[in-house]
C-alpha cells in the first residue's frame, strides 16, 4: 500500500516534468503547434495500413519510373534483390 502512494507521487513529478518540457518547448519555438508537442499514439493497426498503404504507392512510383530509360535499372535492382 505504501509502495504504490509513493509510485502515484513519482508518477505525478514525472508528468510535471514532461509538461515542464513541453512548456519550454513551445515556448523558444517560433510558431508551435500541438502536434509539435505532444503525438498523440496511433492504433497499431492503423499504423500497419499505412505503412502498407505507403509501400504500395512507392512500388506504383517505381513502376512508372522504370518504363523510361534513366530509371530502368532501379527496377532490375529491386527484383534482383
Amino acid at each position: 500500500m505504501m509502495r504504490a502512494n509513493v509510485e502515484r507521487i513519482y508518477d505525478g513529478y514525472e508528468r510535471k516534468a514532461v509538461e515542464a518540457l513541453m512548456r519550454e518547448n513551445a515556448h523558444r519555438a517560433k510558431r508551435p503547434k500541438a502536434g509539435d508537442l505532444f503525438k498523440r499514439p496511433v492504433d497499431e493497426l492503423e499504423a500497419k495500413n499505412k505503412t502498407e498503404n505507403l509501400k504500395e504507392k512507392a512500388d506504383q512510383a517505381t513502376a512508372w519510373l522504370s518504363q523510361f530509360e534513366q530509371f530502368s535499372d532501379i527496377r532490375e535492382e529491386e527484383a534482383n534483390g
